[in-house]
């Protein structure tokens, strides 16, 4: 089978699905990306309100290795991806405390962060709105199908064959969508036990009446309800506007996940008025978002990607790896390298 020839079903559009897929894509294999959401990016997302946007998911990423730095050096040059300098602060019991990592470079995208999902899936092959449902592997091993939900009919879909199928998407998920397949081996034994890896986060998308005094730059929050505070409006290409994100701890975000969605970012407002032991301006605009796989829960992350060569079949995601944008990259990439390795 020549690399022309070879067809990978990548389910799963945030940024570890987009790695795989364009690693793959370099390697001369057909890959197609199957999301649920309306665009690809995951978490790595942005919401307009005019006239206020919000980057109510990943706040930053890290660039530490070699190969997310290479992917990301045209988007420097043109601008997509820059620096965010801050200040970062701590911030506990009233007390706002230096950066937590001090000579840390944290970088965004601009003008805002889902802008860097769709300059990593320019030239994949999408589908959107596209829910996968379940995995068959053909008896003879002649290949993939999936079957799926075309989210805006409501249709049943089947998409394939393919020769091999990348599940970039969160553990838990994964984990439902194997076992409900009945598919077992290493990679469904990976989805099984980091099914609990990425925990839930509640977020607040907050626009002010009035510039909050020395309010740029971001919190890193100790505190039982809220775990991050940041001036998105501050950050490099947005408008310098009032706009904050806040996120919700854990524990409080699991605790509170299912409740209404705007008393959820009423209380999250109000801790941060509390936590900064002073009174916030007036609100002019404010929503929650809740995110049920978000935060990477506590304990050794496993490796980069799990693949089971024999029946084709990959696992990535950042739930492997601690979570983090970088992470989700290399783990991606790690996945499309493996498979292609047992070809």
């Amino acid at each position: 089978m020549t690399p022309s020839s070879r067809s990978v079903a990548v389910v799963g559009g945030g940024i570890a699905g987009l790695a795989a897929a364009r690693a793959l894509q370099q390697a001369g294999v057909r890959a197609t990306v199957f999301d649920k959401g309306r665009s690809a990016g995951g978490r790595a997302a942005t919401r307009r309100r005019e006239p206020h946007q919000f980057d109510h998911g990943a706040q930053f990423f890290t660039v530490r290795t070699p190969g997310f730095a290479a992917a990301l050096r045209p988007l420097q040059d043109a601008g997509v991806v820059q620096r965010w300098h801050g200040p970062f602060r701590t911030l506990a019991g009233g007390v706002v405390g230096g950066d937590p990592r001090p000579g840390a470079e944290r970088w965004v995208a601009a003008p805002g962060m889902s802008a860097l999902p769709r300059a990593f899936a320019a030239g994949l092959t999408l589908a959107v709105s596209a829910r996968i449902d379940g995995l068959q592997r053909a008896a003879a091993g002649s290949g993939w199908t999936l079957a799926g939900i075309d989210v805006a009919t409501n249709a049943a879909v089947a998409h394939g064959p393919f020769d091999a199928v990348v599940l970039a998407i969160p553990t838990a998920q994964a984990h439902a969508l194997l076992r409900t397949s009945g598919l077992a081996g290493p990679v469904a034994a990976a989805a099984a036990a980091r099914a609990e890896a990425l925990q839930p986060c509640l977020a607040a998308l907050v626009a002010f009446a009035e510039p909050l005094a020395d309010g740029d730059g971001a919190w890193f929050v100790t505190d039982d309800v809220l775990a991050w505070a940041a001036h998105d409006g501050g950050k490099p290409g947005r408008s310098g506007g009032p706009t904050y994100v806040l996120h919700g701890a854990a524990a409080w975000s699991m605790q509170r996940f299912d409740q209404d969605v705007l008393q959820n970012a009423q209380a999250l407002v109000a801790a941060f008025a509390r936590c900064l032991g002073r009174p916030l301006p007036a609100v002019a605009h404010l929503e929650g978002h809740r995110w049920r796989y978000a935060l990477a829960a506590e304990g050794e992350p496993g490796g980069a990607a799990v693949v089971d060569a024999g029946l084709r079949l990959a696992l990535c995601g950042d739930g492997l790896v601690g979570g983090r944008v970088e992470g989700a990259w290399v783990s991606g990439v790690a996945a499309a390298g493996q498979l292609l390795a047992g070809w």
